[in-house]
């Protein structure tokens, strides 16, 4: 599963959520605000220290954020926030009783450690950001590795959810995998469950647009010994390009006008 997934760690003292962009171009990790995180776990993770301020056009110089990675092979740096009063705001969803419920992370609600949005860098700004896809992608794994600890730090661990983000399932997919399936909903929103009773597996499903036809939860029950190279594996077994939404020509050219932009 390349683009748009999501994470949440549920634990005995609230949730921990790893959210991606599905611009390829974002991470952002929230966890509560009474939680306090070393910034040495983050930096030893992340593999980013501590920023100074660099060179910028406008006012001289800029401090972009409080961490940020070595000078990169081309322009920039990758540059890693934490706040707690976000600019954004996020829903992310979990099974709970049969029913998807919405966390909304972000904004004053949660802690947030995250990849800065935009590319800045130039050959007048060498530090500055950089937040092109080929570079925050390799932070992927370094970022469910940061999510799993955290949690551990949060409260002991309950269950797993991940959100496919694009499509995965379709309520006729789910029937040839042999799954009895409970369909629930109205004319304008439609939810699909199922449950692996051997696995302690929930799926569920939830009705989308004419781009995203339908959006997949899947619960995993699970423990403190969960490591992020379970995570890993669990997201890299799933493929959710054979969907009915191309988003490369959009992307494309979103990039195109980012880089116009930035000019």
């Amino acid at each position: 599963m390349k683009i748009g997934w999501n994470f949440v760690i549920e634990t005995t003292n609230g949730i921990v959520g790893l959210w991606s962009c599905w611009l390829g171009n974002s991470f952002k990790l929230f966890y509560p605000l009474e939680v306090q995180i070393p910034d040495k776990l983050i930096m030893d993770t992340l593999e980013v220290e501590y920023a100074k301020p660099v060179k910028n056009e406008l006012f001289g110089t800029r401090l972009w954020n409080k961490y940020y990675s070595e000078r990169l092979d081309t322009l920039g740096r990758i540059w890693i926030g934490q706040e707690s009063d976000h600019s954004y705001g996020y829903n992310l969803n979990v099974i709970e009783n049969r029913q998807i419920k919405e966390y909304y992370c972000g904004h004053n609600v949660t802690n947030t450690v995250f990849t800065n949005d935009f590319t800045f860098c130039s050959e007048n700004e060498p530090d500055a950001p950089n937040a092109h896809h080929k570079y925050i992608e390799p932070y992927k794994d370094k970022f469910i590795k940061l999510l799993v600890e955290v949690a551990k730090l949060v409260g002991d661990i309950k269950a797993v959810n991940l959100d496919s983000g694009l499509v995965l399932y379709t309520p006729d997919t789910l029937k040839s995998m042999g799954y009895s399936i409970q369909m629930s909903g109205g004319e304008y929103e439609k939810y699909c469950y199922a449950k692996n009773e051997e696995k302690n597996i929930e799926i569920m499903l939830k009705s989308g647009n004419s781009v995203v036809s339908w959006l997949t939860i899947i619960r995993y029950l699970s423990t403190n010994d969960l490591t992020a190279k379970d995570l890993i594996e669990l997201l890299d077994s799933f493929d959710n390009s054979n969907d009915f939404f191309n988003p490369i020509p959009l992307v494309a050219h979103l990039l195109e006008q980012e880089t116009m932009y930035n000019k």
